[in-house]
């Protein structure tokens, strides 16, 4: 197993509060459960058949993947009550599952940032009508399944280690168990060759703008190449690399304007003195704040191309941006020669 492999399963990050009384409770279970039971996981998975309204919206009939099988996920902490997180997640022919969407109902992400069926439709269908068939997207593991089981386009990555997971800071103490059952779960279907690939996806996302989009087209050369991002990638990112990078977040409750939960943002990056790069992304009327805890990974590939203070996605030397949607950014990747 590789070193990134190992260092992933003992992340832990640090999440800013929401004060959601139900979801408090259920991460407060969620610790104890942790503690109390040391030698098995702090959570379980059932599984029920989704209702085909529930994932009408990333439009699997047309995708011509036949009659798809997807079931509704839920995590569950045993003794109680309520979800951390539901999923609706689709069975390709290639055995090898994919999350349609992610619902997190706890203060911190459990394994997936949140991530709705509409958005995820909306890029899907972006993807399918503009990009030509021959089309190559370079994109997180996740995504990848989501463009060639739906958007029915090229993304030849994947990842049999099923690496950037979000873990909670209670389930610090279980990592490891929770990295070998997710891997099994996440990595069904998926070649061990995969492994080296994705590994050249990350290493490439750690360099910089030239040598990262250089390294890029080594993965599909000779060919119309897409580099397809979310911005919770950051975080599978520093899941993937914490001696690279290293992140954490805080969420502003709105009032109503956009524009004064922005300010109150950014008005709390100065009083903490927090000299590293950030997004700020809306929620409703909240905003979540994004931020490197200092300036290394500043100059990484994955933060030039997603839209922290310190980039501009707009002015890049090597890639294009062909389209943006919400928290989803997708560009076209320049020829070495520039053209």
């Amino acid at each position: 197993m590789s070193d990134a492999v190992k260092r992933t399963k003992r992340l832990s990050v640090s999440w800013g509060p929401l004060v959601l009384m139900a979801a408090g409770a259920l991460l407060i279970g969620l610790a104890v459960n942790s503690a109390l039971q040391p030698a098995e996981l702090p959570y379980e998975k059932t599984f029920v058949e989704a209702q085909p309204g529930a994932y009408k919206a990333v439009a699997l009939q047309d995708a011509g993947s036949g009659t798809p099988v997807v079931r509704k996920m839920e995590l569950r902490t045993p003794g109680v009550r309520g979800t951390l997180a539901t999923a609706n997640v689709a069975t390709g022919a290639d055995g090898r599952n994919v999350p349609l969407n992610w619902q997190n109902n706890v203060t911190e992400p459990v394994l997936f940032a949140d991530l709705s069926e509409n958005e995820v439709g909306t890029v899907l269908a972006a993807i399918r009508k503009h990009l030509s068939s021959d089309a190559v997207v370079l994109s997180w593991w996740d995504l990848s399944r989501k463009i060639r089981f739906i958007a029915e386009r090229e993304a030849p990555l994947d990842d049999p280690e099923a690496r950037g997971l979000i873990l909670p800071n209670a389930w610090s103490e279980a990592a490891d168990r929770i990295a070998d059952s997710e891997r099994a779960f996440w990595g069904e279907g998926v070649p061990q060759s995969d492994e080296k690939k994705f590994t050249h996806f990350i290493d490439a996302l750690s360099l910089d703008e030239t040598q990262g989009s250089e390294a890029l087209r080594t993965l599909a050369p000779g060919k119309d190449v897409y580099v397809a991002v979310h911005l919770s990638d950051i975080w599978k990112m520093a899941a993937a690399r914490p001696d690279q990078i290293e992140i954490g977040y805080k969420d502003f409750p709105g009032s109503g304007q956009s524009h004064g939960v922005r300010k109150a943002a950014l008005e709390w990056i100065k009083e903490q003195k927090i000299d590293g790069p950030y997004a700020v992304e809306l929620v409703g009327n909240a905003a979540r704040l994004h931020y490197l805890k200092g300036k290394k990974g500043s100059d990484m590939l994955i933060t030039k191309i997603l839209p922290f203070s310190t980039s501009n996605p707009m002015q890049l030397d090597q890639l294009d941006l062909v389209y943006q949607h919400r928290g989803f950014w997708i560009y076209k990747l320049r020829t070495s020669s520039g053209a």
